[in-house]
């Protein structure tokens, strides 16, 4: 978090990535303290070994509990496991707080005490702000949450970009000044369907990615450009600004179905480039229904093919798709949306707790 909030600092990064730190800071009505990601190395070492990740910033949040009212994580399990236990066990009382966009670690379980301890340790958190309406209702089916529970601690908000961030990228470039399509990203990416769409295909695709994510596809058509190496963001998006379409190639099990393909998006309406991506329900933006682009189903070349076909050469369409994913950004999804939706849940946890004192 200190990273992202020293890129944004810089202005090389957008806020959204410090999630509502900086427009809280505007308001100044909540104050986001970001602890060090990691100190001590050796704990963290320690801490795999348990499976306890992030082991020595949730040892530092608990030295400094005394100077905050609530402890905020917008990665919900990936850092807290030891201090949702620890409220668990009754050791840990001030609120935390997270937002949720994946499902729930034991929510998929068949083993009845496995969901039921999953269930206890999820209720920990004072709030969960989820990002994704369908895995929220998802939760509450699952587990079977009361409608009193639902109230107090479930809530959903719209992640969206640092509109002034993107002012300086986001001046809509007309289709033939824009020669190649782009797929950029390393999380559950399916490049190697992407790229078999391709052949055929008189246009040219470019792939940026890392090292561990790089294609497996050995034969790689002409028409495709693979850049593998680790690049700073703000190059990426100089690329992006040229690019006809996004898209956006995913591969994950239905047991992990969350909100991949969230981040790309963020460009996608940021910078109103029409979009294709493999199709997720879980997302609240559903691409196809907001009018900005095309879903194709898991690992289904012909159609990822066709959406191309269709879209590259109708400037017509381009052009529309490109204006509807401008006023998404503008009015629908954007970081101070998200940071106004925030700011009145930790409101609302520190008034509840303070009249439970």
């Amino acid at each position: 978090m200190e990273r992202a909030y020293a890129l944004w600092k810089q202005g090389t990064s957008g806020s959204h990535h410090v999630w509502g730190k900086v427009e809280l800071d505007e308001r100044k009505n909540v104050e986001i303290i970001i602890l060090q990601h990691e100190k001590y190395k050796f704990l963290n070492r320690l801490g795999n070994i348990f499976k306890i990740g992030h082991l020595d910033q949730q040892l530092r949040t608990l030295a400094i509990l005394k100077s905050v009212d609530i402890i905020y994580s917008p990665y919900s399990t990936a850092n807290t496991k030891l201090l949702l236990f620890l409220k668990l066990i009754g050791l840990l009382k001030k609120p935390i707080v997270v937002t949720v966009h994946q499902p729930i670690l034991g929510a998929k379980s068949n083993n009845i005490a496995i969901k039921s301890f999953a269930k206890k340790y999820f209720l920990k958190y004072d709030a969960c702000i989820f990002l994704s309406r369908k895995l929220m209702h998802n939760m509450i089916e699952v587990f079977e949450i009361s409608q009193k529970e639902k109230d107090q601690r479930f809530f959903s908000s719209e992640w969206g970009p640092d509109t002034n961030f993107y002012q300086k990228y986001s001046e809509p470039k007309l289709p033939h000044l824009c020669p190649y399509v782009i797929s950029a990203g390393h999380t559950d990416r399916d490049y190697e369907t992407l790229i078999e769409a391709f052949r055929g295909i008189n246009f040219q695709l470019r792939i940026f990615c890392t090292p561990k994510s790089v294609p497996k596809t050995k034969d790689i058509p002409e028409n495709v450009i693979i850049v593998s190496e680790t690049l700073p963001y703000e190059e990426i998006l100089k690329h992006y600004v040229y690019a006809r379409i996004i898209a956006i190639p995913l591969k994950y099990p239905a047991s992990k179905e969350g909100c991949q393909g969230m981040t790309s998006l963020q460009d996608v309406i940021a910078l109103g480039k029409p979009v294709i991506m493999t199709e997720n329900k879980s997302l609240n933006m559903q691409v196809e229904k907001e009018g900005i682009g095309y879903c194709v189903g898991q690992g289904d070349v012909g159609g990822w093919r066709n959406a191309l076909n269709d879209l590259i050469f109708d400037e017509e369409k381009l052009i529309d798709m490109s204006g509807k994913a401008l006023a998404l950004h503008r009015f629908k999804y954007n970081s101070r949306i998200f940071a106004n939706d925030l700011e009145k849940v930790l409101m609302e946890v520190h008034t509840r707790k303070k009249t439970l004192s």
